[in-house]
């Protein structure tokens, strides 16, 4: 059933993040025929002041307008995938067919995840895509490889790991930090519509709440322990006071103790998100 659900999710998420990212993609050709424009173009009498300050104003227009756009693109993806189809699939009227089916809270719960995370996934990469073929000239492609080269032989030295160790265990961080806020803004709509009235507000309220507390406890972690920022730096109280001391961890120790307690932080507030949404969905369910 599982997926049968996550086939019909993309189905009915795709017709709107199928054209939003055409038009990403068709506003990237456009723009990036405008930049070459912009850059070859010449003047019959460029001395002219009010031909270069028009020049220059749709210039930083257009500009504006592009970047613009790719925020939109972001914020639009974040709020549809995220929140809008998650509330508005499982917890209003559609809620009531969608409950109805031989599928269990848990199995709508992957399927809105997965989905979420596959396009959050590519609308990232597009975005990051279009930006990089805007300003692609020779000299970018040659400063790019310069610092990835750079990047690739000092990681090393400043982690204390290889790179093809290290950039994939940031690359796993992130995405394990991406799932866990998806569940998080769930198990917050989940507990929200448990409630009678003012479901909305709510939800929005436990989000408020939980991220206090989060911020709290990471800077409490943060000031105690030193987790959580990357650097040479002496640790000498680590989780909490417990007797361990270190005169200077080195760079790779330094390392996987940071990259360890993000990931188990991460996937003990994923974990305890899932659970009681799991909960709330099955045994407090509160459609409008």
């Amino acid at each position: 059933m599982l997926g049968k659900l996550i086939k019909h999710e993309f189905k009915a998420v795709n017709r709107l993040m199928l054209p939003l990212h055409l038009g990403l993609i068709a506003v990237t050709i456009i723009g990036r025929f405008y930049v070459q424009f912009v850059m070859n173009r010449e003047h019959v009498n460029y001395s002219n002041y009010s031909l270069r300050m028009w020049e220059n104003l749709i210039d930083v227009m257009l500009i504006s307008a592009y970047v613009i756009a790719l925020i939109a693109i972001f914020i639009i993806t974040w709020l549809y995938l995220d929140i809008l189809r998650f509330r508005k699939n499982l917890f209003t009227d559609e809620g009531y067919l969608m409950h109805t089916l031989p599928a269990s809270a848990a199995e709508h719960i992957f399927t809105k995840l997965i989905v979420s995370t596959v396009w959050q996934i590519a609308d990232g990469l597009l975005i990051s895509l279009s930006v990089f073929a805007m300003v692609l000239n020779k000299s970018i492609i040659e400063e790019f490889s310069y610092f990835w080269n750079s990047l690739w032989s000092s990681f090393p030295q400043i982690f204390g790991v290889p790179t093809s160790i290290g950039i994939p265990m940031f690359i796993l961080t992130a995405l394990v930090d991406t799932i866990t806020g998806t569940l998080i803004i769930y198990m917050c709509i989940a507990i929200g519509h448990s409630f009678n009235d003012h479901k909305i507000l709510a939800s929005i309220g436990i989000y408020m709440g939980y991220k206090f507390v989060a911020n709290l406890i990471s800077s409490i972690v943060v000031a105690l322990t030193g987790i959580g920022n990357f650097g040479n730096v002496n640790v000498t109280n680590i989780f909490f006071g417990v007797g361990v001391y270190s005169s200077g961890l080195n760079e790779a120790a330094y390392f996987w103790l940071n990259i360890g307690f993000s990931l188990v932080f991460s996937l003990v507030l994923g974990i305890g998100a899932f659970i009681l949404t799991n909960h709330f969905m099955t045994k407090q369910l509160n459609l409008e």
